[in-house]
């Protein structure tokens, strides 16, 4: 991309930039650093993305790997939710230069991390797959987006001909050859199947072949020929297969999208559904994620796919603002498994969300504030039945243990006493119907 970003106060981009815009290596509001931390923490955790870019900014700044009281802090990890953030808020963007200017600081955010960290601080690999997969999925709002995406898959295979090979089932060295084959490299493709077959399973391997032949032939005569299998099979998968393939070297978009429909529709499985739901949500096509995730969902066998798409699902209405509906795929999870600490995690997040959704167009009042000790509730219970989110139960609760009702709001606004049951639902506020849950004063 060639956008400049200038988003001034929000946007982070490089050294010059930050020292340009004399980015601040100490916490806001002079809070220690410890504070700034568990209040960026949680925000992030409760998807309140600029909320927490203000309070962890500095982190970027001053790219301390370490921090006092915080033997855990992990910079590299802190690197990768700005990453998530950056990206998040510029997908929500109308303005194409605004959207592509956070893009573009996500990404100056990756190249960045290659050079702070050490190998033993990071595996480059990992942040080589990580940089591709985003480039993939997110090549609409970059340019040459899709170009720049399998260049790291290329990257991959050359530091790790094996693991790239065997990764994923074979997608990136299939998306990689396929891509390669398909800009006419040909001696390059070829290389690259022979260093990749001694790691190749039996479907990759048939997949190489069937990529030799197709070397030597241009996308018009294989339209020609598939077409002609077509008009006497017009089910024929292999036949579509390739014929979505000539459609896309030639930029036939239209029947480019028809032909890859229809394959789908005709051999759906668990993981064409689950990659599809995830590209879709992460163009931030939620409603299209939602249907490929449901079919997901009916495909899944066991229960530990099954629980975790539930809270994909719930990511997914999240986004949607369709809070009810994500309660219903968390409770689902639940119902799988009752010691599953990231629901819990979940199910605090929204109803966090619901306080701040139902306040957007008016001040935070006493009632709203009852919302947050159901947050807490669910935070607490979280750790108590899932040691493994202790540490992301411990950076929230302290942020929302500070928003629940004082003592004039329990006593004077509310009129509760202490160890009195209160129910969250319409009769707080209508807004709140959906929750129908019960919490304690305290």
């Amino acid at each position: 991309m060639k956008v400049i970003a200038t988003i001034i106060g929000i946007l982070f981009l490089s050294n010059a930039y930050v020292q340009a815009q004399e980015c601040s290596t100490e916490p806001p509001n002079g809070l220690g650093e410890l504070a700034a931390y568990s209040i960026f923490q949680g925000n992030y955790s409760g998807g309140d993305y600029p909320f927490a870019l203000t309070y962890g900014r500095w982190m970027l700044c001053k790219k301390s790997k370490e921090m006092e009281g915080n033997p855990r802090f992990n910079l590299a990890t802190q690197y990768n939710k700005f990453i998530k953030m950056y990206t998040e808020i510029g997908l929500t963007k109308e303005d194409p230069s605004e959207r592509e200017a956070y893009i573009d600081t996500a990404l100056s955010l990756f190249d960045e991390s290659f050079e702070l960290f050490t190998d033993e601080e990071l595996d480059k690999y990992d942040l080589r797959q990580r940089k591709g997969r985003y480039f993939l999925e997110n090549y609409s709002y970059i340019e040459d987006g899709l170009a720049k995406a399998y260049a790291e898959f290329e990257t991959m295979f050359e530091l790790d001909p094996q693991r790239t090979t065997e990764l994923g089932s074979g997608y990136y060295i299939r998306v990689t050859v396929d891509n390669m084959a398909k800009k006419g490299r040909k001696e390059e493709v070829l290389k690259m199947m022979e260093t990749a077959t001694p790691f190749a399973s039996d479907e990759i391997l048939s997949f190489f072949d069937e990529t030799k032949v197709s070397l030597f032939d241009t996308p018009e005569e294989r339209i020609e020929y598939y077409d002609s299998i077509l008009a006497d099979d017009p089910n024929n998968i292999e036949a579509l297969n390739f014929l979505a393939e000539a459609y896309d070297d030639l930029d036939m978009q239209t029947e480019l999208i028809e032909t890859l429909r229809k394959i789908h529709e005709l051999a759906p499985t668990f993981d064409s559904a689950m990659s599809l739901a995830e590209v879709e949500q992460g163009n931030a096509q939620y409603a299209e994620a939602a249907v490929f995730y449901k079919e997901a969902l009916e495909k899944a066998e066991s229960d530990q796919d099954k629980k975790e798409i539930n809270i994909d699902l719930a990511d997914v209405y999240t986004s949607l603002n369709e809070l009810a509906t994500a309660k219903r795929y968390i409770s689902a999870a639940i119902a799988i498994d009752a010691n599953y600490g990231l629901a819990y995690v979940k199910m605090a997040s929204i109803y966090g969300q619901a306080v701040s959704s139902c306040t957007e167009d008016r001040k935070l009042e006493a009632k709203d504030k009852v919302v947050y000790w159901v947050v807490v509730d669910y935070l607490n219970k979280a750790k108590r039945v899932d040691s493994s989110v202790s540490n992301t139960v411990n950076s929230q609760l302290s942020t929302y243990e500070a928003v629940t009702p004082s003592t004039e709001d329990k006593f004077f606004t509310l009129s509760y006493e202490d160890g009195q049951k209160v129910t969250v639902d319409g009769s707080l506020m209508s807004c709140y119907s959906w929750i129908n849950e019960t919490t304690t004063v305290r």
